[in-house]
Formats: C-alpha cells, structure tokens, sequence
C-alpha cells in the first residue's frame, strides 16, 4: 500500500511539472494549488501519519500527524491557488 501511493506522488509530481512547463503563470500557480490541496495532501499526510505512527506503535499518534498535517497542506494549496488567481 505504501508503495504505491508513494508511486503515485512521484507520478503525480511528473505530470504536474509536464503541465506546468512554459506555461503562463497563473496557469502554473493554479495547477500546482490544486494538486497540493486534492492529491499531496491527503496522499502525503497518509504516508507521514502511517509511518510515524508504526514507528511510534500508536494508531493515535499517526492520526494526530495526519490531523496537524492535513490542514497545514491544504491552506498551502489554497495560498498557491489564489496566487494564480491574482496573477490574471
């Protein structure tokens, strides 16, 4: 399982830069605040919470990084989409 969300970030990543090369900038700006809120932050804070949470033995700890983080990403993605939104 792990495995292949990791997969599918790196994926996610390639196709993102291939959709943002010479693009204007708010494209770029938007495109990337919609992949970090929808794609990066609910597939990274699952890989971050599970591992942290087997390598402490708790479920609760890898909830408590999965909740601390998942908000943090996707403020970040809403920062990077209205960027793109300011740049038109």
């Amino acid at each position: 399982m792990m495995v292949i969300i990791a997969a599918l970030l790196v994926i996610t990543i390639g196709v993102a830069i291939f959709f943002s090369i010479r693009r204007p900038k708010d494209f770029t700006f938007k495109l990337w605040g919609t992949v970090t809120m929808f794609v990066f932050a609910p597939l990274l804070t699952f890989l971050v919470g599970t591992l942290y949470g087997i390598s402490e033995g708790s479920g609760f700890a890898g909830a408590a990084v999965f909740m601390v983080m998942a908000p943090i990403l996707f403020v970040v993605g809403i920062i990077l989409f209205v960027m793109g939104m300011k740049y038109t």
